[in-house]
């Protein structure tokens, strides 16, 4: 038996014409994932809600990108199914704190002080600033000797 598209999917043969499995990746979180045999070209059904990147032909790192689910299709190079995964992106509700002012929702990391963790669903003005916010900062360090900021 080869190693199937989860590492925390049941065994399945691997002469199996198509592999199902389901997937649940964290929004903003990777997962390393093993294929059963070497994939030539992936598909994701919705890039928004997930995203693929190829770490070999037979190594993926499937990151949640907003809420929902999706499939990602992985087919060899002689045209073959190798996996049939559906992807559910699921909150990270670890440390989160959700906090409702009226119809306007802002999400919270509270690790250990809580500060603004934008996701999708918060309000536009909450999301818009914190990642303002977090670009400025990440920018800071970009900056070489003598320029300014």
């Amino acid at each position: 038996m080869k190693r199937i598209f989860s590492l925390a999917a049941a065994a399945v043969l691997s002469t199996a014409p198509a592999l199902a499995a389901d997937l649940t990746v964290t929004i903003d979180q990777t997962k390393l994932v093993q294929l059963s045999a070497s994939a030539s070209t992936i598909v994701v059904g919705n890039p928004s809600i997930a995203d693929v990147s190829m770490q070999d032909a037979d190594t993926a790192l499937v990151t949640g990108k907003s809420f929902g689910a999706t499939n990602i299709i992985a087919i060899d190079s002689e045209g073959r199914q190798v996996a049939n995964v559906r992807v559910v992106v699921a909150s990270n509700s670890d440390r989160t704190v959700t906090l409702m002012r009226g119809n306007q929702q802002v999400t919270l990391s509270c690790a250990p002080r809580c500060a603004p963790a934008p996701i999708p669903g918060d309000s536009v003005d909450a999301f818009n600033n914190a990642l303002e916010q977090a670009g400025k900062k990440a920018g800071l360090g970009s900056k070489g000797p003598g320029e300014g900021g």
